[in-house]
């Protein structure tokens, strides 16, 4: 599956998540809180492998039991061992 799909799923996950992703420059990037709101800021600059290494490392901390992820997330997140894309 395409890089930037798999980026765009991540994305719809925090979404449902109730995470805010910012995206920044030349910043650290990572999950935090913030005055009580989730937040993950993304450095642009990271190429896409980096930035999906980055949403399995920070999302792998969550609790997601209950809240449906598209099979190729969960696989990623090593939630089951689906083989299928979708």
């Amino acid at each position: 599956m395409d890089d930037a799909v798999i980026i765009t799923e991540f994305e719809k996950l925090a979404r449902r998540l109730g995470i805010v992703i910012r995206y920044n420059i030349d910043g650290p990037s990572g999950l935090c809180t913030v005055k009580g709101e989730r937040l993950m800021f993304i450095d642009r600059t990271l190429n896409r492998n980096v930035k999906i290494d980055l949403y399995v490392r920070e999302f792998k901390t969550l609790d997601l039991e209950g809240i449906f992820v598209v099979p190729i997330i969960r696989r990623l997140l090593g939630l089951e061992n689906d083989t299928s894309e979708w």
